[in-house]
């Protein structure tokens, strides 16, 4: 048919909400699975009307698609068609006959869908009858779709074709029996549900052919719809948008018309194919507006007014631009809510030059959907551009911007340090690249302002705490503006470093302009150069860098390791175990952790503690240590800590949490964001008899470590509920069973038994203990479980426990540990074998000539030694010398590597059984103007027993012990007096005086001679720099309808920053005749103050008496704030809500001062050393060869004459006095102290 058109699909638009099309019959895999349709021309129309419920086959599985059908039939198809479509059956379908020949008596399916038909409209037979058993003519079959499409869709076919002049090519039409059924077959011809060329209006319908006429009808009309017209919709006032229901593909073939608005554009949307965009003159608002496509009226819509935007503002406004490339600005609008940012007209001007040489530029843009309106342009010679852009219903409404235009980009920056985010006090390094704008070559000289745009036109309250170059950058005013300034070399580039603690800045770089006088001979003098940031500097942003603490995303985990309940006392209590672990769920190493008790720090006044933090030495509790400790973890991210208390009935709650605000990690205020860990509670009564454990003893010392000869006894031990042994408990442990597991590669004995690897053996032990041995002496070890019943001494009562598995290691003393640290037995030496021996070991190791191994040899302070002989003949100078040799023996990947750690005049008796003093070392723990020593370390050969040692021990020369000794493992640490550093103090011990953990005491010491481990002392701020702030009295206030409430800090407080961020919150009372009280919340720094219920006592006075009983926290004295009565004091009727003013704008006072810095310099520093100040590294050379340009000096003066020389930091009065050095700054920057470090 190659003359109709797609005209007939268009009902569909205006019929979607029609039943007939709330469903499309869609082909699938029937699940109806007939006989006898597989290869009929109808079997997917057949399939997908039975998979819809529509029509049924019969009893023996087959569909007969050649069988006639007739009109009850077509009524029951028709019927559960309109079931399916949601209509329902008439409710009075048995009692009312619709056909004079269906009696309601009639089949009840039929009777009942025969109701739905005839109500529906679309079936309404024959003079009043159904005549059900007629089969039903193709003609007949017309008319009934027909009809049932207008009556359910309200869509008349008829008309629609008549309309279009639609020519029929149904060559046997004249063979139908009425205009009306004629009339039909060619509306479904129209409607492409039928296109045969012969319709045959006589003949017969069969089961199969009218399975496809319904389908198609459902089919054709439904799922190939022509695209209609879905929505119109007015977007501004300029713009209207029309929905379709299918992409656009050729909108230049559609004609839009507006009835009274011209259509200046249209245009498909980018984002969606569907909508077509039309630009229109102005609308008038509220006026309705027609729309047709064509000569056909497709929606309607009401005008908008037009969008004045309240605020314009260009996105950049300060851009650099390429000669001859395009340069976009941007301008972005803001508007009322509610209202579109889309179309809105604005103007981007750009004035001319007065040589004519530049054009004006005047040009509108309409912003997107996002606000945003833009115009690119270029230049062709470097030239600067203001540009303004402004609302064009409103002029004033404006932004203001400025391109500065050059053959290169004149002023570039790049990281140097990558990363967005950076850790508390680290640093981010940036280059700067400075072009001349006309020629593109780099300049030298130029000096740049550096700041960072979150610092630049705030008030001091949202100042950023960072520093640039040590600069503490800021423009709060013309009188508070600082900026770094740096200065660029030879390349035309510059760098600077942004450090900085929890703040989130941009770093920007902009020109400085020169602050010139006129001399009186009229040359001109730069005396300085400005430090104000302003928009038309020419100027280069850096990406937006975040500082914070890493640990800020860490977790702790603190678990209590025993029951809730724990015995009272200090060798009690009870012990918690902490995990640490960073934002990737790795264990944390050596991290710091505050330790507190939730009691003492929640700011709740009626919560508190008696508990305290027990110190524990070499595994013991030795006493109390404090309410507030710090703990450090280990490699594996672990630390530990032990509470107690001697009151009974008393709990505790210990919170654990990890200082982020503080370089040092410890601060006794735990502040809100910190991460933290609350622990479970613990409670305190006195000891019962709770349990019991097993426990491994060396004679009387408990331990788990013994050598291959010694004996380990294992005894069970009655114990309390903090797990320690309870001393007379009145019972007594005998015939307890042990079971003995060999969990070593040796054989062990128990008593007379041999057990050998991986066996067990049982023992009942009639005095309640057995002893262990290991055959031979060998490496093994052993578990061990026990259980048995405690029996009362003085009466019948029994205690039976099963205690906890306890261990034993046995090592044979002789063989080598890896790695192991001792003694070299330097008379061992075997050169033809390359073997030698340790002084406590009898086993040899080979240090040179085996097959496949890499050996590696190292001096004192990790020197290279070259080969197995300079290491050989080293240790013989050694031996030559008396000295005795402590080295390191490592096998590692077939690397074997010795290491010598100290050598010493050998002295006493040094038998290989006894403890000896390998160093003793000197160093500056604790900065003073002199630089003297204030610490000396002893370090044994092995761990010393801290209970044996006191500071008498130590007698010599050279120094004086002013404290108690500090015991860690092999290491002795005293505080001496403060003593110049020279190097020829010695030290003498008395053989015995020293306890080490293995029993044994130490060999007689006589002139052992105490070195230096440094080169130079610590630095010492004797002024830290600073520049002038003048202070600011931190306050709050809060309106109260038309009131105010006001706080103030007390004027003599010289913190006023501190008070900053202070929070004072008023809370109804409840009773009637109290006063007002507070309380102190530290996490959330705020004071809640409760009103009472009779304003008589809510007088300034009581409120203010409230608020200073809080006291002191921190630096916070809540005595100096207090509310202003001048103004307004809170009524109880004001805090049916809470009220809270925040106290802010408080500035600590400073006098401004350079900084002054002294260290000192150590025999120790011999030429070829080196010192690094400020990242400047500067080498000691002999005498007389020193030269200052060179970075080289000889003497102390001479090094600070090589600092004054290459750091511009520094004033010329800096000086040398003997070997102490005093750095002085020029100028006030509130610069941190230089770093001061040796090789």
């Amino acid at each position: 048919m190659a003359n109709q058109p797609k005209k007939y699909k268009k009902f569909v638009a205006t019929a979607a909400t029609a039943t007939l099309v709330a469903s499309a019959i869609v082909p699938v895999a029937s699940a109806a699975g007939f006989s006898d349709v597989a290869g009929n021309d109808h079997e997917v129309a057949i399939n997908a009307l039975a998979d819809a419920g529509i029509i049924n086959g019969y009893a023996d599985g087959s569909f007969k698609p050649n069988q006639t059908i007739n009109r009850g039939q077509v009524v029951k198809l028709l019927g559960r068609y309109l079931e399916a479509q949601g209509q329902e059956i008439p409710a009075d379908w048995n009692s009312k006959q619709r056909f004079n020949d269906l009696p309601v008596t009639a089949e009840e399916e039929l009777v009942k869908y025969a109701a739905l038909a005839k109500d529906a409209g679309v079936f309404n037979g024959s003079n009043g009858n159904l005549n059900a058993s007629q089969t039903m003519q193709r003609q007949q079959m017309a008319v009934v779709l027909v009809r049932a499409i207008k009556e359910i869709a309200g869509v008349d076919l008829v008309a629609e074709y008549k309309k279009a002049n639609f020519v029929t090519e149904i060559g046997d039409l004249d063979k139908a029996y009425s205009a009306e059924q004629r009339t039909a077959i060619v509306a479904l011809e129209y409607a492409g549900i039928t296109n045969v060329a012969h319709f045959n209006p006589g003949n017969s319908v069969t089961r199969g052919q009218f399975a496809s006429f319904l389908y198609r009808t459902i089919e054709n009309v439904v799922n190939n719809p022509e695209a209609g017209v879905a929505a119109v919709k007015a977007i501004n006032n300029t713009t209207v948008e029309v929905t379709f229901d299918e992409e656009v593909d050729n909108v230049q073939a559609l004609n839009f018309l507006i009835s009274d608005l011209e259509v200046k554009n249209a245009a498909v949307k980018l984002t969606n194919k569907k909508v077509v965009v039309l630009t229109t003159a102005a609308q008038t608002a509220d006026k309705e507006y027609t729309v047709s496509l064509g000569e056909e009226k497709i929606g309607t819509f009401k005008g908008i007014a037009a969008v004045v935007p309240t605020k314009v503002d260009l996105v950049e406004k300060s851009v650099q631009g390429k000669l001859g490339q395009q340069v976009t600005l941007k301008a972005q609008v803001t508007v009322a809510e509610g209202q579109t940012k889309a179309g809105i007209p604005v103007t981007f001007f750009i004035p001319g030059s007065a040589n004519g040489v530049k054009t004006p530029v005047t040009v509108e843009a309409v912003t997107n959907e996002e606000g945003i309106a833009t115009y690119s342009y270029t230049r062709y010679a470097a030239t600067n551009d203001t540009v303004t852009v402004y609302a064009n219903g409103d002029r004033s409404k404006f932004s203001t911007g400025y391109v500065f235009w050059a053959v290169d980009q004149t002023l570039e920056i790049t990281e140097v340090t990558t990363g967005a985010t950076i850790n508390n006090g680290a640093n981010k390094t940036y280059k700067v690249t400075y072009k001349h704008p006309e020629t593109g070559k780099p300049v030298s000289g130029k000096v740049l302002n550096v700041s960072v745009k979150e610092n630049i036109d705030v008030t001091v309250d949202k100042l950023q705490n960072v520093t640039v170059n040590g600069v503490n950058v800021v423009q709060t005013s013309d009188n508070n503006t600082r900026a770094a300034q740096i200065t660029t070399d030879s390349k035309g580039e510059a760098t600077f470093t942004v450090s900085g603690s929890n703040a989130e800045v941009t770093p920007v770089v902009f020109e400085a302009t020169p602050v010139q006088v006129t001399n009186t001979n009229g040359t001109v003098t730069t005396t300085g150069y400005t430090q104000k940031y302003t928009a038309d500097i020419l100027q280069a942003s850096a990406a937006k860098v975040t500082f914070g603490a890493v640990q800020a995303a860490y977790t702790l985990e603190v678990t209590r390791d025993g029951g809730e309940t724990a015995a009272t006392g200090v060798l009690n209590g009870r012990k918690y175990n902490l995990v640490v672990k960073d934002k990737d769920g790795k264990l944390a190493a050596n991290e710091i952790v505050n330790v507190a008790f939730n009691e003492d720090i929640d700011g709740v006044i009626s919560t508190v503690t008696s508990a305290q933090f027990v110190k524990v030495e070499n595994g013991k509790q030795v006493g109390y240590e404090d309410k507030k400790i710090t703990v450090k973890t280990n490699s594996k991210g672990e630390a530990s800590f032990v509470i107690s208390s001697d009151t009974v009935n008393s709990y505790a709650t210990p919170i654990a949490w990890i200082d982020i605000n503080n370089q040092s990690g410890k601060d006794a205020n735990l502040d809100k964001g910190e991460p933290s860990a609350v622990a479970p509670i613990s409670y305190f009564q006195a000891a019962y008899l709770d349990g019991s454990k097993l426990v491994s003893y060396k004679g009387t010392t408990e331990t788990d470590k013994f050598d291959g000869a010694e004996t380990a006894t294992f005894k069970v031990q009655l114990t309390n509920q903090s797990g320690k042994v309870v001393a007379n408990s009145g019972y007594t442990t005998k015939d307890v069973t042990y079971t003995v597991y060999n969990t070593g590669a040796n054989n062990v004995k128990v008593g007379d038994v041999e057990i050998a690897p991986n066996r067990v053996h049982t023992v009942v032990a009639p005095n309640g203990e057995i002893n262990v041995t290991s055959v031979e002496g060998k490496t093994s070890s052993v578990k061990v479980l026990a259980t048995g019943v405690a029996k009362e001494v003085n009466g019948n009562k029994e205690f039976a426990f099963t205690s906890k598995e306890a261990t034993a290691t046995f090592t044979n003393t002789g063989e080598i540990t890896n790695p192991y640290t001792g003694v070299l037995d330097l008379a061992s030496i075997n050169k033809k074998d390359k073997e030698i021996k340790f002084a406590d070991k009898s086993k040899a190791v080979v240090y040179a000539g085996e097959t496949g191994k890499t050996y590696k040899y190292f001096g004192i302070g990790n020197t290279t030694i070259s080969s197995a002989d300079a290491f050989i003949s080293l240790l013989e100078e050694y031996k030559a010398a008396g000295k005795t040799v402590r080295a390191t023996y490592e096998v590692k990947d077939d690397v074997v590597t010795f290491t010598i750690i100290s050598e010493n005049t050998a002295s006493g008796n040094n038998g290989a059984a006894s403890g000896k003093l390998v160093s003793a070392v000197v160093s500056d723990e604790t900065a003073d103007v002199a630089g003297l020593v204030d610490t000396i370390t002893f370090t044994f050969d092995k761990a010393v027993a801290a209970s044996t040692v006191a500071a008498s021990d130590f007698a010599g020369t050279g120094y004086t012990v002013t404290g108690s000794p500090i015991v860690s493992g092999n290491t002795v640490k005293l505080t001496i007096t403060p003593a110049a550093a020279v190097n020829t103090a010695t030290v003498a011990t008395v053989a015995d005086s020293i306890g080490f953990t293995d029993g044994k005491g130490n060999v007689a010491d006589t002139g052992f001679k105490i070195t230096l481990g440094s080169k130079i002392s610590k630095l010492f701020t004797a002024d830290a720099n600073q520049t002038t702030v003048a202070k600011v009295d931190a306050k709050g206030e809060l309106a109260v309808g038309a009131n105010t409430i006001k706080l103030a800090v007390n004027t003599s407080e010289l913190n006023q920053a501190d008070y900053n961020g202070l929070k004072v919150k008023f809370v109804k009372g409840t009773s009637l005749g109290t006063d007002p009280v507070a309380v102190y919340n530290s996490s959330t720094r705020e004071v809640e103050v409760t009103l009472s219920y009779n304003d008589t006592n809510n007088t300034d006075a009581k409120i203010n008496s409230a608020i200073a009983a809080v006291g002191s926290h921190g630096t916070v004295d809540f005595t100096k704030v207090t509310i202003d009565a001048s103004a307004y004091v809170p009524k109880d009727a004001d805090v049916t809500s809470p009220l809270t003013v925040t106290v802010s704008g408080g500035v600590n006072g400073t006098t401004g001062q350079v900084g002054k810095y002294n260290f000192a310099l150590y025999p120790t520093l011999v030429a070829g050393d080196t010192v690094t100040v400020n990242g400047v590294t500067y080498t000691k050379v002999v005498s007389g060869s020193a030269v200052a340009a060179n970075k080289t000096f000889n003497t102390a003066q001479e090094l600070v004459d090589a600092i004054k020389v290459n750091d511009v930091r520094f004033d010329t009065t800096s000086a040398a006095a003997g070997d102490i050095i005093t750095l002085i700054d020029k100028a006030q920057t509130g610069a941190a102290a230089p770093v001061v470090t040796s090789n």
